[in-house]
Parts: structure tokens; C-alpha cells; sequence
């Protein structure tokens, strides 16, 4: 299986901000061998631009996300301007949309229909992410309470929960396997409260700490699920943790008792 490179193009926020249009990038990007750009709704200024990126999209070749920095679910109901959002990325011909969990944890059954329905009337996947804030940092099932951790790698989102696997194909180097497991969300035996990441692959791991220390994860060994810790797996993507914070004091090797 084919793995395809991608972009946010965040990263040329500079030129974004100095009011360049993004559709206007894609064929520089696709000339540098990348075939996946996710397009930011921030800088969309004019309603011609969804057209033009669909243009640059086709004849170059590329395969689109859509991102788009507002809350799925505000209020407990699905966002009123859901259905436009979804509206322009049908016009750009987007595979995947992504969004900002709001108070998904708090919707209702009603509610959860309603954003069902309009959800499955379109031909395209979604993602949704924490944000930045202690409000959208973490989130709970409604219905067995269980917290969530989110980790991203800037294209596509973890779940992490105590008990919950990871799998060679999110971690590894075989993106078919999705059946050996390479980690295990685990609570820390000498802290309650406190959960980590154990590494059970045969590969080795690097944690990337918010204080700036790296340490090598191999087998056996976890890293802690705080905010702003980062790991790279085998296949050498980076993935981060954006969470509340999970406690309020830490010690040093506090890392190393998550397994």
C-alpha cells in the first residue's frame, strides 16, 4: 500500500497572511512530489477561491482535506453552518473534513441524529480534533465516562484511553497489519491518575519532551500522556499530544513508571 505525502498548508502561512491564494500554491507543492494538501477555510477570502482550488486540485492530481477551525457541536447541537461548511468542501472535491470536537461529549441523542443525518449525505470522511484549549482538550463518553486523549500528526488523529492498543499499521512500517498491536494506554503503578504509552513493538520509540529532552522508547518503556509531549514512531512521523494538563505536578521519571 502506497503511503501519500502531505501538507497543511499552514505552513505557508506568511504568504496566507500576506493574502496569497491557496489554490495559487498547489502546483508548486505537487512539483516537490507531494499529492496531499490540506486546505484552510481561514484563508478562503472570496467564493471564487473554492472553484479555483478544485481546478489546481484536478489538473495537478491531488487528493484534499479540508480544515476548518469551528466546533462540530456548540451548544450540545450540531454547528448551525455545518451543512455550508460541507457545501464548500463538496465544491472542492475535499475526501476529508476536519473539525473541532466542541461539546461533542455533551450532545444529546436528538442531537446525535441530527449530525448523523447530515454527516452521511456526503461522499467524504471526517476528523475530529481537540483544539488548543482546556475546554476542547480532552473529552469523556457520555456514557461510560471514559477520557480521551487526542494525538495528532497535524493530518490524522489517536484516540487514546486506558486500555485502548495501538497498531503496527499507525505505528509501524506495515500500514496492511492492522492486527499486531505495537502499544498498549496504560496508568502509571505509581501514580493513579497518570496514563502513558507503553512501547510492546519490536522497534524503538523517541519521546519528545515540552522541557526539550529527547529519550529513545524501546520496547518494554512508555512515555507519559502530558501536553506538549510528543513521540515519533517507526514509520518517523511525529505525533503530539495538545490535552489539558493531565496532572498538576510531575517528577522527572515520572516516565519512566507508566509501565
Amino acid at each position: 500500500m502506497r503511503q501519500e505525502l502531505g501538507i497543511n498548508l499552514l505552513v505557508y502561512k506568511e504568504k496566507l497572511d500576506q493574502g496569497t491564494a491557496q489554490s495559487t500554491l498547489l502546483k508548486a507543492i505537487k512539483d516537490q512530489g507531494i499529492s496531499l494538501a490540506e486546505v484552510r477555510r481561514e484563508y478562503i477570502k472570496e467564493a471564487s477561491e473554492f472553484q479555483a482550488i478544485a481546478k489546481e486540485a484536478s489538473q495537478n492530481d491531488m487528493t484534499l482535506y479540508y480544515s476548518v477551525p469551528e466546533k462540530i457541536v456548540e451548544d450540545k447541537v450540531p454547528n448551525k453552518n455545518l451543512t455550508t461548511y460541507l457545501e464548500e468542501a463538496k465544491k472542492m472535491n475535499i475526501q476529508n473534513v476536519k473539525f473541532n470536537i466542541g461539546s461533542l461529549n455533551e450532545i444529546d441523542q436528538a442531537g446525535a441524529e441530527e449530525l448523523k443525518d447530515i454527516l452521511s449525505k456526503y461522499e467524504m470522511t471526517y476528523t475530529i480534533e481537540n483544539d488548543q484549549t482546556n475546554e476542547n482538550g480532552t473529552f469523556a463518553c457520555p456514557k461510560c465516562g471514559k477520557i480521551y486523549y487526542p494525538l495528532t500528526n497535524g493530518m490524522d488523529r489517536i484516540l487514546l484511553a486506558e486500555g485502548e492498543k495501538l497498531y503496527e499499521c499507525q505505528t509501524g512500517r506495515n500500514p496492511m497489519d492492522k492486527d499486531t498491536v505495537t502499544g498498549l494506554i496504560v496508568e502509571n503503578r505509581q501514580k493513579k491518575g497518570l496514563y502513558g504509552i507503553k512501547n510492546v513493538s519490536q522497534g524503538v520509540w523517541r519521546g519528545f519532551y515540552p522541557d526539550g529532552k529527547l529519550k529513545d522508547i524501546p520496547n518494554g518503556q512508555g512515555i507519559p500522556i502530558w501536553n506538549g509531549m510528543s513521540v515519533r514512531f517507526e514509520l518517523g512521523e511525529e505525533w503530539n499530544l495538545r490535552l489539558m494538563q493531565q496532572v498538576e505536578e510531575r517528577k522527572e521519571d515520572e516516565d519512566e513508571q507508566t509501565v
